[in-house]
């Protein structure tokens, strides 16, 4: 019986933890940030490791130059981003960069924390976007 409360108590903060957006995982669709662009639903499965390669060699021709997976470039380093944001926004940021660069305040304090550098825009089209986003999905931890 002495169980109970504790778990009530445990459920109340998880609850009012994701609730507020502070969890990864946004019981809410309506309150998850996609960015600014025309993605606006991705549905994620188990890892796709041909996406991921194809992915990969995207990320090695058009975004290596700015990011690295695991230290600070030009650009920030990537290796947690699919656990920061929601699919939607990264592929958003990769295939309408200028304009999320102009209207995201996320994106916006990126510029500003590094050297109002710019990124500029990739060239991907969305299925392209979507192998980046699978190989980010791979590198996370």
């Amino acid at each position: 019986m002495k169980k109970y409360p504790f778990i009530i108590l445990a459920t109340v903060i998880v609850a009012s933890f994701l609730s507020t957006g502070a969890g990864v995982l946004n019981p809410d669709p309506q309150k998850k940030d996609l960015g600014v662009g025309p993605v606006k639903n991705v549905v994620l499965g188990p890892l796709n490791a041909k996406m991921a390669a194809a992915g990969k060699v995207l990320f090695t021709s058009k975004c290596a130059l700015c990011h690295e997976i695991d230290q600070k470039k030009i650009g920030p380093p990537l290796r947690n981003i699919t656990k920061d944001r929601a699919p939607e926004y990264i592929m958003n940021l990769i295939v309408n960069s200028v304009q999320m660069q102009k209207e995201d305040p996320a994106v916006r304090e990126l510029i500003k924390k590094y050297n109002n550098v710019i990124m500029p825009p990739p060239g991907l089209n969305q299925a392209q976007a979507r192998s980046v986003l699978e190989y980010l999905r791979s590198v996370a931890k």
